[in-house]
């Protein structure tokens, strides 16, 4: 099964084919061939938190549900974890490379169903109540019960995925109480405030990037390191600064988030935006684990230049028609 990730405005242009948009005009041929694939299970089309996030945030009804639609129509509630789900095991996989240990590493699980496996098990989901009608409850057998019960849990699944900013502030989640995007912001202004006052240039801003995302995932390191019976203390004292930062790019979803954090970061003029915290926690997971990666022009060409298509054998593409090619080559091969 091939999988591909598409960036939110990938997922747009297909929402603007489906619904006869002039603007989706170029992308048809794309869409029947995405709608084929997902058909026959050639390709899944996995959705991530952010693709749910950034759906959300859309506050004209007709157009967000022209996405939605189109989302679930070819990711068939597929998902795809958090970067935070697969970093264990990517920290185990890098210790032991290291130190020969953990003998077993951490299970990981990139790929699964619905918004359980996004969130890690943590949704509470309504239970169906039949006692609302006398007698239902013992007519209904097991089998057909499991069947409501899914059909439950998907219903309210796609009304969550269709909820916008009014509903969701209706519902008591008050986006302004939780602007990780600008905070995210603030972040990457106070690392650029720190490369601009030290007048780093070349490898130093990639040895800057990688220090503070260290210093973001020592929590995730540390509960690694004492797994193995090592401390945080006894890690970085017995370690250069070369091994350490070899250490960060032994990490797959880390490489890819510097490398387009380095990036940026070498482009002083351009400044991060809060929908950069989207893109930069989003595909890493998606160039690492995926086999395609459709995203906006500046993170392919970024990725490309990083390498990570050659790294993780993953086709970096730009545009969503180019996904016309990809499938045609995957369907005969």
């Amino acid at each position: 099964m091939l999988r591909v990730y598409l960036d939110q405005n990938k997922w747009v242009d297909l929402a603007r084919a489906a619904t006869v948009n002039p603007d989706g005009e170029k992308f048809v041929e794309a869409l029947e061939l995405c709608r084929a694939a997902a058909g026959t299970g050639a390709a899944s089309f996995p959705l991530d938190m952010y693709r749910y996030a950034e759906t959300s945030k859309r506050r004209d009804d007709r157009s967000r549900n022209d996405v939605v639609d189109v989302m679930l129509e070819l990711s068939q509630q597929h998902t795809m974890a958090v970067p935070a789900a697969v970093l264990p095991h990517e920290i185990d996989l890098a210790l032991q490379r290291r130190f020969g240990r953990p003998e077993m590493p951490r299970e990981q699980r990139v790929f699964g169903i619905g918004l359980d496996h996004v969130t890690g098990g943590r949704m509470t989901w309504p239970e169906l109540d039949l006692s609302s009608v006398p007698g239902l409850e013992d007519a209904v057998s097991p089998g057909l019960r499991v069947k409501l019960e899914r059909d439950l849990r998907a219903y309210v699944e796609e009304q969550l995925h269709r909820a916008g900013p009014e509903r969701l502030r209706k519902a008591g989640f008050d986006r302004a109480q939780h602007d990780l995007g600008q905070r995210f912001v603030d972040h990457e202004d106070g690392v650029a405030a720190g490369i601009a006052r030290l007048k780093l240039s070349g490898d130093m801003i990639d040895a800057a990037v990688r220090t503070s995302d260290l210093g973001d995932i020592r929590p995730a390191v540390t509960t690694g390191l004492e797994l193995i019976g090592m401390t945080w203390d006894e890690f970085w004292e017995n370690s250069t600064v070369g091994e350490v930062m070899s250490f960060m790019d032994d990490l797959p979803t880390r490489y890819v988030t510097n490398v387009m954090r380095s990036a940026k970061h070498r482009q002083s003029e351009q400044k991060w935006e809060p929908n950069d915290f989207f893109d930069i926690l989003g595909l890493p997971v998606a160039a690492v684990y995926c086999d395609v990666v459709v995203t906006e022009k500046q993170w392919a060409h970024r990725m490309r230049q990083g390498k990570i298509d050659q790294r993780y054998g993953t086709q970096i593409l730009a545009s969503t028609a180019d996904l016309v090619g990809v499938l045609v080559a995957a369907s005969l091969s």
